[in-house]
């Protein structure tokens, strides 16, 4: 039976503009109501999954910077796994020194050395004036990271396309000094997200299910992007969306529709249908 249902949020639960249809929180609801626990499984900082996921459900229990958190609120994280200090500055070093499009997170805030409002569009709420999360842009955002005697997270390179090096020469940039120390992984093209050794999204979800007695057998995942590859590989029921990477298809035990056209609402009507057998 499945007990535990993963969703990750962007190109997934959300819809292209980054919002989050009431179809959906109805189908979650609904979902809810017949003792599947719903887990929001996102790349995102961990104050922007809250938001989303306190629309859905009063006891929220999510999953940020794409494994690195597991919590229901700041005073309940039951799992965290913030990058090294030394791995944090060469890091930002390296992204400096290359002039690289980069931000990091902590628990609630999005730092960068560059303002560039388009990045952040996704990050707004539904009003349009206000983000899901905090923003900080500085000079040297690492040092207001360490002034504030916080952890980073995840860390992000963008626009690895439209550099100088490409996709695939920052990527080598980075394998070469982290990838005995580093998680690597996409949501989308063009991103490169970094995170500590042995953290993901699936593995995470994992330390969730032992904590509430169960195994992969109770989990289902849904997810479009590359950074869900072992979650969609790993869990008991898999659905891919009908926007989501070809890889993810092609493993996925269900194909959904798009993340504009109900995918959400048809994979909680094969998890029910599902439990009843």
């Amino acid at each position: 039976m499945i007990r535990i249902f993963a969703l990750d949020m962007d190109g997934t639960l959300l819809d292209s503009n980054s919002k989050l249809s009431e179809d959906n929180i109805k189908a979650l609801r609904d979902l809810e109501s017949t003792g599947v626990r719903v887990v929001l499984a996102s790349g995102r900082v961990f104050k922007s999954v809250l938001y989303f996921a306190s629309k859905i459900g009063t006891n929220p229990c999510v999953i940020a910077n794409n494994g690195a958190i597991l919590g229901s609120d700041y005073d309940n994280l039951f799992f965290e796994k913030p990058l090294e200090d030394s791995d944090l500055d060469r890091l930002y070093n390296l992204a400096i020194e290359n002039d690289l499009d980069f931000h990091f997170y902590d628990l609630d805030t999005y730092y960068s050395n560059k303002l560039k409002i388009e990045k952040l569009d996704h990050l707004r709420k539904d009003k349009g004036d206000e983000y899901t999360t905090n923003i900080l842009i500085s000079d040297d955002p690492l040092r207001e990271l360490r002034e504030k005697n916080h952890k980073a997270y995840k860390f992000q390179i963008n626009k690895t396309n439209e550099h100088g090096l490409g996709s695939e020469g920052i990527s080598k940039l980075v394998r070469n000094e982290f990838s005995d120390r580093l998680y690597m992984t996409s949501s989308f093209g063009g991103v490169l997200e970094l995170m500590s050794k042995g953290i993901s999204k699936f593995n995470t979800l994992l330390t969730l299910a032992e904590k509430m007695g169960f195994t992969r057998e109770n989990i289902a995942a849904i997810g479009d992007g590359l950074n869900d590859l072992e979650m969609i590989e790993g869990s008991k029921l898999s659905f891919a969306m009908g926007n989501a990477r070809e890889e993810l298809k092609e493993i996925a035990s269900h194909v959904v529709s798009d993340n504009n056209s109900g995918g959400i609402r048809e994979a909680c009507e094969i998890i029910k249908e599902y439990n009843r057998v």
